[in-house]
């Protein structure tokens, strides 16, 4: 968690904690974000319910609009241009009319819902190697060609009193190799 990222921050809106609701300010939070979210997870809806996209995908409208929305997500970076660590940000910013506008989501083997998302998970042998499945499905009816790519990353260290902790910050993995085969992506990490 977090799956995506909604705007949340510097939002202005009516404070509730006002009799009559009449008080405006700017507001920041998860309170902020979850209406966004809700928002376009309900115009996503409306657009899949009208356009008969979740019946001919085979799927839950639940389902076909997460998968979009992740499919679809913006990865997100600081102002150095790294991006945000994906405990922070999930898939990265939603945008409904990115999803509206895909002709094709993809699924991870494993998720349930239509979460376009990789756990890795744990290595107990340390062999740095993972191994994960997914399939992209056409929406357009129209088929098309990928180029296929990935960005590896992983959480950076600090080092605070000559102890190493866990940074929130993310660190590109050096050395990583990735290799896609029909549908499947195997990842070496190096270093």
């Amino acid at each position: 968690k977090p799956e995506i990222t909604a705007p949340g921050g510097n939002i202005y809106s009516v404070n509730g904690a006002v009799a009559g609701g009449e008080a405006y300010e700017n507001m920041s939070g998860t309170s902020m974000a979850a209406p966004q979210v809700t928002g376009m997870v309900a115009v996503l809806a409306q657009y899949l319910r009208e356009n008969g996209l979740a019946e001919k995908a085979g799927v839950s409208a639940r389902h076909l609009a997460q998968s979009l929305l992740m499919s679809t997500a913006m990865p997100m970076t600081d102002e150095y241009g790294d991006y945000y660590p994906v405990i922070q940000q999930g898939a990265g910013l939603a945008n409904v009319n990115s999803a509206i506008q895909a002709g094709s989501y993809i699924t991870v083997a494993g998720q349930p819902d239509g979460k376009g998302k990789v756990e890795l998970g744990d290595d107990p042998a340390k062999t740095g190697v993972y191994t994960f499945g997914f399939t992209l499905h056409d929406l357009s009816g129209k088929g098309g060609t990928y180029a296929l790519s990935a960005d590896v990353f992983t959480q950076d260290l600090f080092t605070e009193d000559g102890i190493d902790y866990l940074d929130t910050a993310t660190a590109a993995l050096e050395g990583a190799k990735v290799s896609f085969d029909q549908g499947s992506v195997a990842l070496a990490a190096g270093g």
